[in-house]
């Protein structure tokens, strides 16, 4: 997942989901999030929803308290594909909090962006401040390049959609000095639509469409 074999990982998992059944709970509950996971990361929305209705009645019986944690961050990330960002929401904050009691700074940065991310996108900016600050703080004390890189450019395409563009180039050029240090492709496409954002809303619409199509 994080060296970008995103393909041979779904694959893997399209091989598994045919025989789940025949899996104890946990295992089912473990693939069930995988596919869910992978379906979101590659853009399958048809696997991530399948996946999660098959996770969904599974929830209440996770005995394990990290295995429920993260379950709650992938069906976050899964409302979000129907549009149901409340529930997002609710389900990235119950992520969070139970992950902030378990010494688990790697899912805990995770679930606090997933939580910014969505405040972004329905406008709660004070909340998707904090959230994102909490990511980054949480990706710096692990070194990570990848979270590091992902937390400021998220930072500065907040304060690109808070219509204040001087204040996300900076953010924006730390996130995409880290990825190309990091050869980390998902995260140099990421700065490139964030910075091709910046740059139609700084009024370049020529230099928005050559990033994005770079980004594409």
């Amino acid at each position: 997942f994080l060296r970008d074999h995103l393909g041979e990982a779904s694959s893997w998992v399209g091989q598994l989901l045919p025989t789940v059944g025949s899996f104890d709970p946990q295992a089912q509950v473990e693939l069930a999030w995988t596919a869910a996971a992978t379906g979101v990361e590659v853009g399958d929305d048809q696997t991530a929803l399948t996946a999660r209705e098959r996770l969904a009645p599974l929830l209440d019986g996770i005995g394990d308290p990290y295995l429920r944690s993260v379950s709650q961050l992938v069906m976050a990330w899964t409302s979000g594909i129907v549009g149901d960002f409340d529930g997002a929401i609710q389900q990235a904050s119950v992520s969070l909090e139970q992950l902030r009691g378990q010494d688990e700074p790697f899912w805990t940065a995770l679930a606090a962006y997933t939580a910014g991310l969505v405040e972004t996108t329905v406008g709660r900016y004070d909340d998707a401040l904090r959230h994102l600050t909490e990511m980054r703080d949480l990706a710096d004390r692990l070194d990570n390049p990848w979270l590091e890189a992902v937390s400021r450019v998220y930072l500065g395409t907040l304060a690109v959609v808070q219509d204040k563009p001087e204040e996300a180039r900076a953010p924006m050029d730390e996130g995409l000095e880290l990825s190309l240090a990091a050869h980390s492709t998902r995260s140099v496409t990421l700065c490139l639509a964030a910075f091709g954002r910046l740059a139609f809303a700084e009024g370049d619409p020529q230099r928005a469409a050559l990033l994005a199509g770079a980004a594409e």
